[in-house]
């Protein structure tokens, strides 16, 4: 059994989102999963989750969130019970989950809620568990998963589990647009599949960009292969993206993109103050939800940059 003789009475830990510079799809595997390639960057919207003590062998998760599942069909549940069988845990926990990401926006938060989840209860519970431990068990939640025990920005390859982090010479400015309409990863997945093409390798120009701090370069550069796909099933992201494309001079955006399968975009800015004005205008014409982000520096598997306090 897991012991240790000081655990502390309450943690709360920030959760951050994602968006995807480039993704490719290289083919189907053999498991049914789609090869990719994905450039991942962390960015400055969060999740909140609240950990203390429960009832001995309790894992409890409250979210006031109405369309989100507290049960083992969310990961923070499930990132509890993984470590709680494979350590032999008995002390139980009460996670509260505050939610601002939002669900099925291709922004990664209910990866990011699992692997934060992994790396709050290793600590609150005393484990020790190692990264490559936690990687592992990472993996078993989701794809994207495994990036959010490192964070920053990092080149996501196979099903998205092997990650290598990346140099990002200075933060990156985004408006995120999101709409309300709901995306099915598997259908946008489907309808990609007949229109594979060959690769050539669209993630080299993006980690040169990031590598050089030069926001030009990016904005040219970013790339999605989920996007013609989502923009074919959905009227309405078709309307928002034909009016993002129309706004983005006006605007001065540098880049403009789907963020993993959908349904948010994202503009990408040189500079928080053109992000505020255009995140202004952007909102009063399409009357879409919009945010203005920036990009994270890697936290490392160090929950100490995410946390919030205790």
């Amino acid at each position: 059994m897991a012991e240790r003789d000081e655990r502390p009475m309450g943690m709360r830990v920030k959760a951050p989102a994602k968006v995807n510079l480039s993704l490719e799809v290289l083919g189907r595997r053999p498991d049914g999963y789609h090869e990719i390639r994905t450039v991942m960057q962390a960015i400055s919207l969060f999740d909140e989750m609240e950990f203390s003590p429960a009832e001995e062998g309790r894992i409890v998760l409250t979210c006031a969130h109405p369309g989100l599942p507290v049960d083992e069909r969310n990961l923070v549940a499930r990132a509890a019970e993984i470590l709680r069988r494979r350590y032999d845990v008995r002390q139980g926990v009460a996670i509260s989950l505050l939610k601002r990401t939002p669900l099925g926006g291709g922004l990664g938060g209910g990866s990011s809620d699992g692997a934060v989840a992994l790396l709050a209860l290793n600590e609150f519970w005393g484990l020790n568990a190692r990264m490559s431990e936690l990687a592992e068990m990472a993996a078993q939640l989701g794809s994207d998963v495994p990036f959010f025990l490192w964070g920053g920005t990092a080149l996501c390859e196979g099903r998205g589990e092997r990650v290598t982090p990346l140099k990002c010479r200075r933060a990156m400015d985004y408006v995120l647009v999101t709409p309300s309409c709901a995306v099915s990863t598997a259908e946008v997945y489907a309808a990609v599949n007949s229109g594979l093409t060959p690769s050539i390798d669209g993630s080299k120009n993006v980690l040169r960009a990031l590598e050089g701090g030069e926001v030009k370069l990016l904005g040219a550069s970013l790339h999605n292969d989920l996007q013609e796909a989502a923009l074919s099933l959905h009227e309405e992201l078709r309307r928002i993206w034909s009016g993002l494309q129309e706004y983005r001079k006006v605007c001065n955006a540098k880049g403009l993109l789907l963020s993993g399968s959908g349904c948010s975009f994202f503009m990408l800015m040189h500079g928080e103050r053109d992000a505020i004005r255009a995140a202004d205008y952007v909102k009063s014409k399409l009357g879409v939800p919009c945010a203005v982000v920036h990009s994270l520096a890697a936290w490392d598997g160090r929950l100490s940059r995410l946390t919030l306090g205790r």
